[in-house]
């Protein structure tokens, strides 16, 4: 009988590794490296996974309809609200202004969480969940460059659905109205936008991003951060009914950032916090989400 060679032979053919072949990261499907190789590209890798992660995202229809178009369609009555009062002058419609823009941007929270939980539960979730730092990390890539790519992943989104769409309103009422005597007036609203969006956008997208990072499972990190951002309200709210005072409005996540904005675009705020406290809470938050992402980035063995 034939006796066969039992050596090393080598291999041809190309390698495919399981995670690769089975559910590799986004930057990674198409079986490429993604990444720029020039110098002067280097800063601009971050970018490759945002574009990727934006991509899958926004492929997804129900995420699309639910949630987008919701908040496109809120966009769309406030700027019928502005063509009524500038062009026919209906009687009884209040004035556009800057508790209307502060109003508008308010009203956006509600989309922010559902983006949030919807679009970025599972940004670093899922890739702990299928091993692919190590993936990620096989590439000419830093940490810090994952983190801010998925950052502006998040952003991107919730920035969109408050400052873009706050911005395009404030230059419908700048083109439908007295143009010179409008910008007089309201030209400050355009940085207080800007700010509140801020506001809005930053602690939340980090903190989707550092629950996230916490757990393999990204319904793990939806309800951690329902728990945050809406049963806070609600213990504020029963203390507050207990000792009769709204001082201890810090207790809830968005009371802060209401109390920002109502000092932002110049409006009473309807809690007796002082706005400091809440400045404090706010810059608390951003730095201990970016401080567990950074340790928790690099405590996974890679």
């Amino acid at each position: 009988m034939p006796i066969h060679d039992q050596g090393y032979r080598h291999l041809e053919g190309t390698l495919k590794s399981a995670v690769h072949e089975v559910n590799p990261p986004a930057p990674f499907r198409k079986g490429r490296c993604p990444f720029p190789k020039g110098e002067t590209e280097r800063t601009l890798r971050w970018w490759v996974i945002a574009r990727e992660e934006l991509r899958i995202i926004l492929r997804r229809k129900l995420f699309l309809l639910f949630i987008m178009m919701p908040a496109i369609i809120h966009f769309l009555g406030r700027g019928v609200y502005i063509y009524l009062v500038n062009m026919i002058n209906i009687r009884g419609l209040a004035q556009v202004n800057a508790k209307f823009f502060y109003d508008f941007l308010s009203m956006q929270t509600f989309f922010i969480v559902l983006i949030c939980v919807f679009g970025g539960s599972g940004l670093i979730a899922n890739d702990l969940k299928n091993n692919a730092l190590q993936m990620y990390f096989s590439r000419p890539l830093k940490r810090i460059d994952y983190i801010v790519g998925k950052l502006v992943t998040i952003m991107t989104l919730l920035t969109f659905v408050t400052f873009i769409l706050a911005i395009l309103l404030f230059l419908e009422s700048l083109l439908l109205g007295e143009t010179v005597e409008f910008l007089r007036q309201h030209y400050w609203i355009v940085g207080s936008i800007f700010l509140y969006s801020l506001v809005l956008t930053l602690p939340t997208g980090l903190l989707i991003l550092t629950l996230s990072s916490l757990t393999k499972n990204n319904r793990y990190v939806a309800i951690s951060f329902a728990a945050i951002v809406l049963f806070t309200p609600v213990i504020f709210e029963i203390l507050k009914n207990i000792f009769r005072s709204s001082k201890i409005a810090p207790l809830s996540f968005w009371a802060n950032l209401l109390l920002l904005g109502n000092k932002l675009f110049g409006l009473r705020s309807i809690y007796a916090s002082h706005w400091g406290w809440s400045m404090l809470i706010f810059l608390g938050i951003i730095g201990f989400c970016l401080w567990t992402l950074n340790r928790k980035i690099r405590s996974l063995p890679l």
